[in-house]
């Protein structure tokens, strides 16, 4: 992935991304850390990861504006660059969940590289798309299906819509069964997508 790309895009993104509010984190169940607490308290959109191989979840909140900047700019990149943005997020997500220090070719913190590569991941993705590019903020989710052991494995984008404030995140144990659901509609729909 070319530098330039990848670095304006988390210039972009932390200008005024966040981890959300401890009091509304908190008393969803996450623990939290707040990066820049003014921004977390805008309507934002709510970035969420959960790992099938660890069951490692993470969120942060980004504000609308920008969200839709990076989100937009990644929609229109040629394929090879939605390629390389898909398998940074990927890399990253299996490094955050095992645990495993960042890339070294990293020029900032792993939380920063996962929630940039998570809004411009979502403007390449049809769930995005069909959510009419998260406008109106909303949670984007992304499951991880891999393997126990494996480094790869394959991203499984959804979106739920916002509450009335914009900025609720929710609770641990909801978006579990969001994506437990997810999850149990694709073994039966892509049983493919789940064989070792």
């Amino acid at each position: 992935m070319k530098t330039s790309i990848a670095q304006q895009a988390l210039t972009d993104f932390w200008r005024s991304a966040s981890i959300v509010t401890s009091a509304c984190a908190g008393a969803a169940g996450w623990s939290v850390e707040i990066h820049d607490a003014q921004a977390a308290s805008s309507p934002s959109v709510l970035l969420y990861v959960w790992d099938s191989a660890s069951g490692w979840t993470w969120l942060c909140s980004v504000p609308r504006k920008a969200f839709a900047a990076v989100s937009e700019k990644a929609s229109r990149e040629r394929p090879a660059m939605v390629e390389a943005i898909r398998g940074k997020l990927g890399n990253v997500i299996s490094r955050a969940a095992d645990g495993v220090a960042p890339d070294l070719e990293d020029s900032t913190s792993w939380e920063q590289v996962l929630g940039a590569m998570l809004a411009a991941y979502a403007g390449t993705t049809q769930a995005y798309k069909l959510a009419n590019g998260l406008q109106g903020g909303g949670h984007f989710i992304v499951s991880y299906y891999r393997e126990p052991g494996e480094q790869h494995g394959m991203l499984r984008p959804f979106t739920l819509p916002a509450d009335t404030r914009g900025r609720d995140v929710l609770p641990v144990e909801h978006l579990l069964q969001a994506v437990k659901s997810v999850q149990s509609m694709d073994r039966e729909r892509h049983p493919e997508w789940f064989s070792s």
